[in-house]
């Protein structure tokens, strides 16, 4: 099209005689086309000039020569003698002159494309993905009023959880800070406000009344000193607020009350942890449905539990803490997905041996196997973010460092990603290429999936728990409890002290040895996993003397003698645990195959208590 338009102006400029009239011709052509026109008209009469050697200003003739030649050049026939006049008028004369085009079709075409191309780039904007999503709420079915007695996911009520975790939370400290400036007031105020509560006595008297009850608990607490104070009122507090949980459970109204008392300091303090049930899940345990309900925190209390899941005789189901539970997958169980990472066991300054560094390596890999079979075709992406997870904790650990020797403490990191706002308040405290590759990384965490994966790692963790927690419940339900263990008993001693009294570590401990060496049995993906998280109780120095850190040894010593092991020195003397001995006891059940794990439990379960192992499954 430019070059029809380039002739159509030279034909004017011949017929006129003159260069400036090819140039006014191209003012009438379509404006989104002049600018390359004019340049490209310029740029053949030069080179017309150049070969025809005519330069004469004012020559009119010579100026319609000029142009033939540069018109039989974009012709693509140029003149064979382009310095003869007479040749050139002839051949020049021999075609057709060109017709310019004065409809804007150009412009036509440009308004078409640019309307085409913002429409594109419109729809582009509306329908291409946001940033990568940071949080995965795996899917559950809807809420139900049978979840308690089916499974499944139980009801909601907004109004009742903000109660819960607002003026009962209020209530709660006023009962605990009695000499607080107009404490006593406040006290009857929350009481009377939180009896009259319209919320409760919609889902019926039952509730309403264990709700009254579990106020007057609250209302009664005794105000004296933790010494003077009787067990007995904290006693009362969990029943009551079992109690309550009950009711609400009854309705089909998915949270759960758990009542405690602290113990220590001048007083004695009332406490209540507020939960939402996320989800009811039963387990077979020898056949029988157990039901055991995964909750969350929802009150704002700065008082947590460290376990993963929890079960007492005050409490109405096995429970799975699972707030707990996401923060053991993003900081132990994710980053031994990283190729070559060790699986954390130990305090320092043990497990910076040579021993330590090779045991925690060896369990490493077996734990590292056994996820990313499970894992399936998320393995690869799951193997990145655990590489991803390590790279940034140690940037991390050394902003920690330098923050704190300049006085400041850095808030808790121990979820997928960092804390809302963390990096923005550290914009100019550290380093910041480490700030940039750090905001890269949690991009790359999201893009790769990362919340959903780590929901697939914690599905296995909570289900491996669940049967945990299930195994307690089971022996509960026992009619005589089961035999304590020779084996055990060399460890723990005597069941009741001089006064006749039961022991509390040996209590505790004889439940943890039965539910830990049941998980192992009955896990079907991941026992490495669930042996090294006991065994890490025996390896870190500040957890001796825990029940778990007796089960851990029993357990490993057992599980490496079905295995095939060979008799060693004691692995406690001198009133330590001797953890080199311990390592090379434990190193071979790392080498074992998941199935040669589970016949080793269970075998040695059947050495323990002379009966056979009660099978949990998912039902």
């Amino acid at each position: 099209m430019i070059r029809r338009h380039v002739l159509a102006a030279l034909d004017a400029g011949i017929t006129a005689g003159e260069e400036d009239a090819a140039r006014a011709s191209l003012a009438r052509i379509d404006w989104l086309l002049r600018r390359r026109a004019r340049w490209r008209l310029e740029q053949a009469l030069i080179d017309a000039a150049l070969v025809s050697g005519e330069f004469a200003p004012g020559d009119v003739e010579g100026a319609r020569h000029v142009q033939r030649v540069a018109a039989l050049a974009l012709r693509r026939t140029p003149a064979a003698e382009p310095t003869d006049r007479a040749a050139v008028a002839a051949a020049y004369g021999s075609v057709a002159a060109p017709r310019p085009a004065r409809a804007p079709t150009a412009t036509i075409a440009g308004a078409l494309v640019a309307t085409a191309a913002i429409a594109g780039v419109a729809g582009y904007i509306a329908t291409r993905p946001g940033p990568a999503a940071r949080s995965y709420q795996r899917p559950l079915a809807p809420p139900s009023a049978g979840a308690f007695r089916d499974g499944g996911v139980p009801l909601r009520d907004p109004a009742l959880e903000a109660v819960l975790t607002g003026p009962l939370m209020d209530l709660l400290l006023a009962v605990d800070h009695p000499d607080a400036p107009d404490s006593d007031a406040r006290h009857r105020r929350l009481i009377a406000a939180l009896r009259a509560e319209p919320t409760l006595a919609a889902h019926g008297e039952p509730l309403a009344s264990a709700w009254r009850d579990l106020l007057d608990d609250l209302d009664h607490w005794p105000e004296h000193s933790a010494e003077r104070l009787s067990h007995a009122a904290g006693n009362v507090l969990r029943v009551s607020a079992r109690s309550f949980s009950d009711r609400l459970a009854a309705a089909g109204l998915g949270y759960l009350v758990e009542g405690d008392a602290l113990y220590g300091g001048e007083t004695a303090q009332a406490a209540l942890y507020v939960y939402r049930v996320e989800e009811v899940v039963f387990v077979k345990a020898g056949g029988v449905p157990r039901r055991v309900v995964s909750l969350r925190r929802i009150d704002h209390l700065n008082l947590v539990h460290t376990v993963l899941g929890m079960h007492s005789e005050e409490l109405a189901d096995p429970m799975l803490l699972l707030d707990q539970i996401d923060q053991h997958v993003a900081t132990q169980v994710l980053p031994v997905l990283a190729p070559e990472a060790a699986f954390p066991l130990a305090d320092t300054p043990w497990s910076a041996t040579a021993t330590a560094r090779a045991f925690a390596a060896a369990a490493g890999a077996a734990i590292r196997a056994e996820l990313l079979s499970a894992l399936g075709a998320d393995a690869s992406a799951a193997t990145r973010i655990a590489a991803l997870l390590h790279e940034r904790a140690d940037l991390v650990e050394s902003w920690r460092d330098t923050l704190e020797r300049h006085h400041l403490r850095m808030i808790a990191t121990d979820e997928l990603f960092l804390p809302a706002g963390l990096l923005d308040q550290l914009d100019g405290l550290v380093p910041r290429y480490q700030h940039e590759r750090v905001a890269a990384i949690e991009d790359e965490l999201a893009n790769l999936d990362g919340p959903r994966i780590a929901s697939r790692c914690h599905a296995l963790v909570a289900a491996t728990v669940r049967r945990h927690e299930a195994e307690h419940g089971f022996d509960a339900d026992r009619a005589a409890p089961l035999r304590y263990p020779p084996a055990l008993e060399a460890e723990t001693g005597d069941i009741h002290d001089r006064n006749g009294e039961p022991r509390w570590l040996v209590l505790h401990t004889r439940n943890e040895l039965s539910a830990w060496l049941s998980q192992i049995a009955n896990d079907p993906k991941i026992p490495e996993l669930v042996i090294w998280d006991l065994a890490s109780h025996a390896f870190s120095r500040p957890r001796w003397g825990t029940p778990e850190s007796y089960v851990a040894i029993v357990v490993l010593e057992g599980l490496a003698r079905h295995l095939g092991g060979n008799d060693h020195a004691p692995v406690i003397h001198d009133g330590a645990i001797d953890r080199d001995r311990l390592a090379a006891v434990a190193t071979p059940i790392a080498r074992a195959s998941d199935a040669d794990l589970r016949v080793a439990a269970s075998a040695l379960w059947t050495e323990l208590y002379s009966e056979p192992l009660t099978a949990i499954t998912d039902r």
